[in-house]
């Protein structure tokens, strides 16, 4: 139970900070106990790095699909449009992996 700093971001997330001070149950020197309790929590108004890793993603697959259906109605570049789905299949599972990511996070608070 020793104390931390806390970022909160504005969709919710938190990440913790700095260790700020040792709680009673820890007697060794420079050790703490592993338990983590909010000394201070600030809040940020930024978005959280999962985020933003999120919408950076997003704005991939809304290009890519847009390439890829101007190319079909050109009627231009084939395997160029193969490999562009291949690209946003692969972004969808990124975006699913992160969204598992912060469902765990938030499930183990």
């Amino acid at each position: 139970m020793c104390f931390y700093e806390q970022q909160i971001f504005n969709c919710g997330d938190h990440k913790w900070g700095r260790f700020r001070a040792h709680c009673n149950k820890e007697y060794r020197t420079g050790e703490t106990c592993g338990m983590k309790l909010i000394f201070e929590a600030s809040h940020v108004a930024t978005k959280c790095p999962m985020c933003k890793k999120y919408e950076v993603i997003w704005r991939k697959i809304a290009s890519a699909k847009e390439r890829v259906a101007r190319w079909q109605a050109e009627g231009i570049n084939p395997v160029s449009t193969d490999k562009e789905w291949a690209s946003i299949v692969q972004w969808q599972r990124e975006l699913k992996d992160i969204e598992v990511a912060r469902q765990t996070k938030m499930r183990t608070i």
